[in-house]
């Protein structure tokens, strides 16, 4: 990559984590809703970033494939996968780019959908259905815009905010297990922000 599609790649490129090393709080919890053991789980990471996340379902048992826009972020995930002694298949890819021949129980990508370009998004969800095994599940999280909310301190110039539903009617024919609108606090710039995300856990019906 012989320019910066996105902030993330400068970001990424120092021995620190950006998002640091906890894994999301909600992951175990997204495992089990599969209802399998998790080394029968084969799992995609879409804009896995530093990987953090990745390497957490790899070390719960989860066969884990993740890719990130970012070389940095994906050199930092297979350095921490390496140093927790799990194997993942980390790769560079660019989600308005995917196009992948293999499914997966379950797809899971937060701060990432906002990337997908408009002519991008509904082929993107129709390749998703193809990559999702039949009774697989999806999670995916979006920032959603809210005028009274400044846009976050680090907002990258290709990030583009959705709208409040948009994601869930992108998954109306799947059965929706849970969704939520939340705000949370996030300090990831340094400087106190809030953001609104829509979130999303869905099974592929057939």
């Amino acid at each position: 990559m012989d320019y910066f599609r996105t902030m993330y790649e400068k970001c990424y490129d120092c021995d620190e984590y950006y998002w640091g090393l906890e894994p999301a709080s909600f992951l175990k919890d997204l495992i089990q809703v599969t209802g399998k053991n998790p080394s029968e789980l084969r799992v995609l990471d879409i804009g896995c970033g530093e990987g953090k996340d990745a390497v957490y379902m790899a070390e719960c048992g989860c066969k884990v494939s993740a890719f990130d826009i970012t070389e940095s972020g994906i050199r930092k995930t297979k350095m921490l996968a390496e140093k927790r002694g799990v194997e993942i298949d980390a790769f560079v890819a660019d989600i308005n780019e995917l196009n992948l021949n293999q499914q997966y129980d379950l797809i899971y990508s937060t701060g990432t959908i906002q990337y997908l370009f408009d002519d991008r998004i509904e082929p993107f969800f129709d390749h998703l259905k193809e990559i999702t095994a039949v009774g697989g599940y999806v999670y995916f999280n979006v920032f959603v815009d809210k005028p009274f909310l400044p846009l976050p301190p680090d907002w990258d110039k290709e990030e583009k905010m959705w709208k409040t539903g948009q994601l869930f009617t992108r998954l109306a024919d799947w059965e929706i297990i849970k969704m939520d609108e939340i705000f949370l606090d996030c300090n990831s710039s340094g400087i106190p922000h809030v953001h609104c995300m829509d979130t999303v856990i869905a099974k592929r019906r057939d």
